[in-house]
């Protein structure tokens, strides 16, 4: 045994196979090794696993957002730059940025409640 090893008493119990299985599977679901899977269970009592699925699925949400956003920016300088040019807007033009508008607050509000969703679920089950 190596002299700076920080835990140095072994700790040592029996299973049968299909525990061993069932230990081994849940350390790997855990991403955690054998030791730190059995040592955090056994002084925490649990393991919460996150899935981060759902929060990869708003980020790229979220990105999509961002671009409308964008692309609406790109539309009022546009807007701007022909008001400038010919001192009169044109009515088709502010009706297309306001329905554009009205989409993207739509689908924020959509997803800030699937947010808020999540973190609620997820906080229950934490604290269950």
């Amino acid at each position: 045994m190596p002299k700076n090893r920080e835990r140095k008493i072994p700790f040592q119990f029996y299973v049968n196979s299909d525990e061993e299985f069932m230990i081994r599977e849940k350390a790997a679901s855990c991403h955690k090794n054998l030791s730190d899977y059995l040592r955090t269970i056994s002084i925490k009592g649990a393991i919460y696993e996150v899935n981060f699925h759902e929060i990869d699925e708003f980020s790229k949400q979220l990105s999509q957002l961002q671009f409308e956003f964008n692309r609406i920016g790109n539309n009022i300088n546009q807007v701007a730059k022909k008001v400038n040019l010919i001192d009169e807007v044109d009515q088709e033009d502010v009706e297309i940025l306001q329905d554009e508008m009205s989409d993207i607050q739509k689908n924020y509000r959509i997803l800030n409640k699937k947010i808020l969703k999540e973190v609620r679920d997820l906080v229950r089950k934490l604290e269950e």
